[in-house]
């Protein structure tokens, strides 16, 4: 279950909308401030304007927050790769990444996606969750459908901003990459965040 967060529920809504929320539009940007200010160097975080919040430590062989607890390690049988396993969102994760992507279970449903590098960044396609999915992830933007959601977020300063839709209203969020991702093969980074922005 994602951590909500009522302070933040009026996040990136017009003053109109905000002054209805009952707080003003300076304190969800207080808000929004000190849970983006807080994270540390190795931090995931999405943030959304419903007020809920996905957070979680990435190291280079591990992601653990809340909703998540993933393990990478070397592939099994000594194939080249890697291995993710654990939970996420409270279903079990069994991905094998490699050089042309990853393959794997999530939840019982179906991880298969071709990751290929493209310009500064990646993208990737197939299935993740069972669900069509085709995405980039470079130093400018996140974009396109991962899993049941879609996302069309610009990068300003630190963080990715910009709507995302998960079958409804598009609303906004941002979203904060950590540094350590990037130590990460190109599989288990499409991988890895195919399963935190994706649920």
């Amino acid at each position: 279950m994602r951590s909500r967060l009522l302070p933040v529920l009026c996040l990136s809504l017009g003053s109109s909308l905000a002054a209805g929320c009952g707080a003003a539009a300076g304190d969800d940007h207080a808000a929004r401030t000190d849970i983006l200010g807080a994270a540390g160097p190795g931090e995931f975080i999405l943030l959304t304007a419903r007020g809920e919040l996905v957070s979680a430590d990435i190291e280079p062989g591990r992601v653990l927050g809340p909703d998540v607890n993933l393990g990478v390690y070397a592939a099994d049988g000594g194939r080249d790769g890697q291995a993710v396993r654990g939970v996420a969102f409270n279903q079990a994760v069994s991905v094998t990444a490699t050089r042309e992507g990853a393959t794997g279970i999530v939840g019982g449903a179906p991880l298969a996606l071709s990751v290929t590098r493209a310009d500064t960044g990646l993208r990737a396609r197939g299935l993740v969750r069972g669900a069509l999915s085709d995405y980039r992830v470079d130093e400018r933007q996140i974009a396109g459908v991962i899993g049941r959601c879609s996302y069309e977020l610009t990068r300003s300063g630190r963080y990715y901003e910009g709507p995302r839709s998960c079958g409804g209203q598009p609303y906004q969020v941002t979203v904060l990459l950590p540094r350590g991702l990037s130590s990460w093969s190109d599989a288990a980074l499409a991988t890895a965040l195919g399963l935190l922005l994706g649920a």
